[in-house]
């Protein structure tokens, strides 16, 4: 189920690469720049210094959250001791939901309730005292709240409150046509459904993100919700269907670098499931019409209508050969390249390393490790990691 984090990049767009700001600032210099103030001097100072540096706190903690964890956190804490003094409940909210994301991700949940309470506590405060009648602000801070409170909830299996969550987002993203942000909602609801088995519920929630996807224009959205319907129509026995969503989600995903190599990976994951699948409802054809042939009086009726269903199994499978063909990595006696961080990680990997330490170790989320894992599976044409240690130590890779 936690795989259907994708609106946590919603909620809280993370730093692209590197150590910058989200404004393109240097973050070393930034945090030169406050380094000469204390709590006691912070506590005196004016209420014009205070927000800077609450802001700066900001920029730096935020700068910080794809690379180093706990620079985010003493950062963030930092913001949220000087808001204290202040009594600026806006950046306790952002910080406290910071520090509270970073937690999630590491799994220790009670940690990340303690700060999503906090953020919750400074929001209500924020709320008591609008007075602003545009509402656009405080309602983009709630549904952030309510939307990263219901992905909180998902990963515990508590589904009254994380649909009661993501139903109070739901209400604002449709309020401002925030069309990107329904498509993921809606997208989400479809995967915790499908996870759980109830894939009547699941698809009128896929349907969802795929019209709201549409009407956003934004193609990396809609090739996660073409992506989601065709893995619904795989977890539905369904594979025509699903083959054809998937392509299609394979073209929009081939607008976008910096996804197409994951994307890629979890499209042929299903094709090869397709394919297998068809090839044993094919098998069990085969065996039903040997019995249907030696039962029935129609004998001859039946094995024409099988001759037609093979010709269209044949069909089919031939879409489904060249389709995985074209998405299958390069041959495996090719010698892929990796650069210095695959390489890091791929040591670990080898080294029989979890996830969760190779990203304390390479100092990573956990979520950005696990897409370099999904990304070298997919260069050495692979699908666990015992099958990867072989591969390339085979291709001597890390010699």
């Amino acid at each position: 189920m936690k795989r259907i984090l994708l609106i946590a990049l919603m909620l809280i767009p993370v730093v692209a690469w590197g150590y910058g700001d989200h404004r393109g600032r240097d973050l070393d210099s930034l945090e030169r720049s406050i380094s000469h103030w204390t709590p006691e001097a912070l506590k005196a100072a004016p209420r014009e210094q205070q927000d800077a540096y609450c802001q700066t706190c900001y920029d730096i903690a935020y700068g910080y959250l794809q690379v180093d964890s706990p620079r985010t956190i003493y950062y963030a804490q930092r913001a949220i001791q000087t808001a204290g003094f202040s009594g600026d409940s806006k950046s306790t909210y952002r910080n406290s939901i910071l520090i509270g994301q970073i937690y999630w991700a590491k799994e220790q949940l009670d940690s990340a309730r303690f700060y999503y309470n906090q953020a919750s506590d400074a929001l209500a405060v924020m709320e008591a005292s609008w007075d602003n009648p545009d509402k656009h602000d405080l309602e983009a801070m709630q549904s952030r709240l309510w939307g990263t409170l219901g992905n909180f909830y998902a990963v515990q299996d508590s589904l009254e409150k994380f649909a009661y969550y993501y139903a109070k987002a739901g209400e604002i993203f449709e309020k401002w046509e925030w069309w990107e942000d329904c498509s993921t909602l809606h997208r989400n609801i479809g995967e915790v459904y499908t996870d759980g088995g109830n894939l009547k519920k699941a698809k009128p929630e896929y349907e969802l993100g795929l019209k709201y996807a549409k009407q956003s224009g934004d193609s990396l959205i809609i090739a996660h919700a073409l992506y989601g319907l065709g893995r619904w129509y795989q977890e539905s026995g369904k594979t025509t269907k699903a083959l054809e969503y998937l392509t299609q989600a394979d073209v929009y995903f081939g607008e976008h670098r910096n996804e197409e190599s994951q994307a890629r990976a979890n499209t042929l994951a299903i094709m090869n499931a397709a394919h297998e699948e068809l090839y044993r409802n094919a098998r069990m054809l085969g065996i039903a019409s040997f019995l249907v042939i030696l039962l029935s009086i129609g004998g001859t009726l039946l094995v024409r209508r099988l001759r037609l269903t093979r010709v269209e199994l044949t069909e089919t499978s031939a879409v489904l050969d060249e389709t995985i063909e074209e998405l299958r990595p390069a041959a495996q006696d090719t010698k892929p390249v990796l650069n210095e961080q695959e390489r890091a990680i791929a040591r670990l990997l080898v080294e029989g390393w979890s996830t969760k330490e190779i990203a304390e170790e390479v100092h990573l989320g956990v979520n950005t490790v696990l897409w370099y894992r999904k990304r070298l599976y997919a260069k050495f044409d692979v699908h666990n990691a015992a099958a990867f240690a072989t591969e390339i130590s085979r291709r001597g890779i890390l010699e």
